[in-house]
């Protein structure tokens, strides 16, 4: 099974979440426009708006070169894609180049491709796409249609969200929901990987301290355990597995019960709450090992 960012990239314009004027402009263009600068954050859709360009066109996959120029920085790797560039198309009438990274390029290199991406021969496209686009050459930039792809809204965050849980049948709550549009800050691909990661989860502090990506999985096996007051070897057990600094495990169960009691009624959350208060800077793992000793006697 595909991970869900994968299996649910977008495979029509149509299916481009957010960024709606940007797409209407891009497709405007592309019949009078051959070379394209894509700059904005990781994860917010450059190639995969690069892809759906080459399937608006009709170009066969065969004709689709996609290049990371962090492997190939060289005026040399530029002078070779130059020369296959003017080569006809394998299988159609069309071919592009996606060209990932370009701020990777070398001075020299750009500078050599800069006569290609101004007057490209009629058959070949060039897609440039860049999280760093003040790296990128102005004399390469004068040459391309430039458009930055925006972090989505909210709105449509919780779009692509239910959009997800509908076609994957997943029982997800409001609560953490919204939890997931306020920690992926808007990028479509951390969005669905929280929803790959979270469905399963009913609990909200659990899935506020997972998708915060600051709590390794053995930290909230123990809150868990904490919470259900377990037997002490199930908690011994978690606790030789886990080799983290005793005071970075202390704020996270802090944070993990914290959220437990702002989302709803719990008795056992004070206690262990009370039983973290102390630093573990001195104490160290003896120190942990005494506040999970406290906690559920």
């Amino acid at each position: 099974m595909k991970p869900l960012h994968i299996e649910y990239r977008p495979e029509t314009f149509d299916e481009f979440i957010g960024n709606d004027a940007l797409v209407r402009n891009i497709k405007g263009v592309l019949n009078r426009t051959q070379t394209f600068l894509f700059h904005g954050m990781r994860g917010c859709g450059k190639t995969t708006l690069a892809r759906l360009i080459a399937k608006e066109l009709q170009i066969n996959k065969m004709d689709v070169y996609e290049i990371d120029a962090a492997d190939k920085t060289s005026v040399d790797d530029a002078r070779q894609l130059k020369a296959t560039a003017f080569l006809s198309p394998l299988a159609g009438k069309k071919k592009i180049y996606i060209i990932d990274e370009c701020h990777r390029l070398s001075g020299n290199a750009m500078d050599s491709l800069l006569k290609i991406f101004e007057e490209p021969p009629k058959f070949c496209y060039f897609i440039l796409c860049t999280t760093e686009p003040e790296k990128v050459s102005a004399t390469i930039k004068s040459r391309c249609k430039s458009y930055e792809v925006k972090p989505i809204d909210d709105e449509n965050a919780l779009r692509l969200i239910d959009w997800i849980c509908t076609e994957e049948k997943i029982v997800m709550s409001s609560k953490i929901k919204q939890i997931i549009v306020d920690e992926c800050n808007g990028i479509p691909r951390e969005i669905v990987i929280a929803v790959d990661m979270l469905r399963a989860i009913t609990d909200v502090a659990e899935a506020e301290a997972l998708i915060t990506n600051k709590t390794n999985p053995k930290v909230i096996d123990l809150c868990r355990a904490l919470l259900k007051k377990e037997k002490w070897k199930i908690i011994a057990d978690i606790l030789k597995e886990l080799n983290e600094d005793p005071e970075s495990i202390r704020y996270a169960v802090l944070g993990y019960m914290s959220s437990v009691l702002l989302n709803g009624d719990n008795k056992q959350a004070p206690f262990v709450i009370s039983s973290f208060s102390e630093s573990f800077i001195y104490s160290k793992k003896a120190g942990l090992v005494l506040a999970c000793y406290q906690s559920v006697i």
